[in-house]
């Protein structure tokens, strides 16, 4: 498959880089095919209009202009990729612009998932978000001699919720309306500096415009798990279409866009590939996001692999990774395994995901690699080396966390059995030690290609606390010998996408009740989007239980099967279950230990879309268990 536009993107939005490694990133790109380079840079050029931006976290004009005039010279056409909807969060950090966010006025107002206090979405009801937007724009996009400007426009989560837009809403407009309004406003801008306008087009499942939208915009659809016969959607109950067969027919143009996997998994490059062949897209990205506690450098040989493919050579993928890593030997290894991306864990010793599987195979199969890689890192010499200690650091994160969620499952088989965990220790101290070997290969990465600049939000050292708080935790109790009660909860998976919430409560003979999680109850590899069952224990008390209540609130909706739970050594079963308030179906099936659901919540996400307010319902069951348990 030979395309017009292969792209390759970086994310200075997230996470800063030097200029020096910005254009030896140029010069892999232009190496392996590529033709473009996307910048993705949300707030991240200081301009006149914005004297205020932190220096350490940013660009002058000046340097964005060594970068544009590097990359030509390499025959780098080089597209700026801007926000002016969605994606603002690092914009309202500063008191100059935070009355230009939707939850200015009102932060209770929106999702409330994003960790940033005005959330992400801009007000298009309010007239200074352009004007600014306009002028800060304009500035930037001047830098940029290409044809091509990327004005963003996706998951703007928290759209049309505030007063001002409210208002507009009861007068007759819709969100769909605002939405499209705000498309045309930005190809005028683009039009007006004489540039093509490109975005991203999954809003389009919610705020469907497609049809009213001129055909000069060109269409960037990003999908970064495994295709099938079409892609699956992005956001609550997955609402799908056939996307390029539609573009097609409507004659727009249109990328599809791949993720830089950070160990060169090749999944999505070549199953997204393999449906794009079937229409006629102008191009390809290649997406490399938010490597702010991380390199790209893993990502090197699938980025290489990904450019040649979409210039028409047909190059072996283990070729290709060979020719990167300096190394057949860890090429053979990377090309013939497929990494799943994992989502960030549970308090484990809190918390257990049971296993299944297709972690137990996932498990068996990825230990021994991890093994091999660190040993290939530790041994390789040359510019391969830090390539393949990126990946073997990656790949030995995900081990600690499917040990560490193995090691939380053995704790549970103690406290249910009420015998000692602490034999469970030695294990313990291995994975910690896995631990130090990242954080110390990764921080003598970052000294090299990151001297002196630093990690966004603090995200590099907060992921090895993470690590730290969560392996103490673990150690505390591993060391304790008294027992605990054990709360089951069964679901079905309905779709992996995690913005529904759970609540599970206890409450126990002697009148008293306690939470034994808060948090999203999704599994770790939900991005599989393999249905079935899963189970979730939680430590309790070990006294007899009364009743468990399951509470569900944000987007989506929760599937639960049954209940049980053991406490001093006998096993009680529910008996009665009863709905306490929302939208609550079938609650007689959680009475049952089969795969009948109970299904708590709204799992439209056009729904969810048209009125925000139903992520803050709660959808509340309680199951009342017998007053006899069986000895377990």
């Amino acid at each position: 498959m030979q395309l017009k536009w292969r792209i390759l993107q970086l994310d200075l939005a997230r996470q800063k880089e030097t200029v020096s490694y910005i254009e030896r990133y140029a010069d892999f790109a232009a190496a392996h095919g590529y033709n473009a380079l996307l910048l993705y840079l949300e707030n991240a050029v200081r301009t006149p209009s914005t004297p205020f931006f932190r220096e350490e976290e940013t660009y002058s004009e000046e340097e964005i202009k060594k970068i544009v005039s590097y990359c030509e010279e390499k025959g780098l056409e080089v597209i700026p990729a801007l926000e002016n909807l969605g994606h603002l969060e690092k914009f309202f950090l500063y008191p100059e612009l935070a009355p230009l966010s939707e939850l200015y006025r009102d932060r209770s107002a929106g999702r409330g998932f994003d960790p940033f206090p005005l959330g992400a979405c801009g007000c298009v009801s309010e007239p200074e978000l352009n004007k600014f937007f306009d002028r800060y724009l304009t500035e930037v996009i001047s830098l940029f001699p290409g044809k091509y400007v990327h004005m963003g426009l996706d998951e703007p989560f928290d759209f049309a919720v505030c007063k001002k837009c409210r208002a507009r809403l009861e007068a007759g407009e819709t969100k769909r309306e605002l939405f499209l309004k705000q498309i045309l406003h930005s190809r005028e801008l683009c039009r007006s500096l004489g540039k093509t306008m490109m975005m991203w087009d999954d809003f389009f499942e919610y705020a469907d415009v497609l049809c009213l939208l001129p055909r000069d915009i060109v269409l960037c659809n990003w999908n970064y798990v495994f295709i099938g016969d079409e892609p699956a959607g992005h956001w609550t109950n997955r609402i799908r279409r056939d996307w390029f067969r539609l573009y097609d027919e409507l004659g727009f143009s249109y990328l599809f866009c791949t993720y830089a996997h950070r160990a060169s998994s090749a999944y999505n490059v070549e199953t997204f590939t393999a449906y794009a062949e079937k229409f006629h897209p102008i191009g390809a990205i290649m997406t490399a996001w938010r490597r702010s506690d991380s390199f790209y450098l893993g990502a090197y040989p699938v980025i290489a692999y990904a450019g040649d493919l979409w210039s028409g050579k047909s190059s072996r993928r283990a070729d290709v990774y060979a020719s990167v890593l300096k190394s057949r030997r860890a090429a053979e290894l990377l090309s013939a395994a497929n990494l799943v991306e994992c989502p960030c864990r549970m308090p484990s010793d809190k918390v257990c995901e049971g296993d299944n599987m297709v972690k137990l195979v996932y498990r068996e199969a990825l230990l021994p690699l991890a093994m091999k890689l660190r040993a290939l890192a530790c041994r390789a010499r040359g510019e391969g080396k830090d390539i393949l200690t990126d990946i073997a650091d990656y790949v030995t994160e995900i081990e600690v966390g499917l040990r560490l969620a193995k090691l939380s499952e053995k704790l549970f088989d103690c406290r249910e059995r009420g015998i000692s965990p602490q034999t469970l220790l030695p294990e313990l101290e291995e994975i910690d030690s896995l631990v130090r070997f990242v954080k110390r290969h990764a921080t003598a990465l970052w000294k090299k290609y990151r001297g002196g600049i630093v990690s966004c939000r603090n995200e590099f050292s907060e992921k090895f606390r993470r690590y730290r708080h969560e392996i103490g935790a673990l150690r505390v109790a591993c060391s304790r010998t008294e027992r605990t009660g054990v709360l089951f909860l069964d679901l079905m998976l309905y779709d992996a996408y995690p913005t529904v919430r759970g609540e599970v409560v206890l409450g126990y003979a002697d009148g008293t009740r306690e939470t034994a999680y808060r948090g999203s109850l999704k599994p770790t590899f939900a991005l599989f989007d393999l249905g079935g069952c899963y189970t979730y224990r939680f430590a309790v008390k070990d006294v007899p239980p009364a009743y468990a209540e399951l509470t569900v609130t944000g987007e989506g909706a929760h599937y639960a099967t049954h209940f049980r739970c053991v406490a001093q050594g006998k096993k009680y079963l529910p008996v009665r279950a009863e709905v306490l308030s929302g939208k609550v179906e079938q609650a007689e099936n959680l009475l049952y230990d089969d795969t009948r659901a109970a299904k708590l919540g709204e799992e439209d996400g056009l729904k969810h879309f048209e009125d925000i307010a139903l992520s803050k319902e709660r959808h509340a069951v309680r199951v009342w268990f017998s007053g006899e348990g069986e000895r377990a």
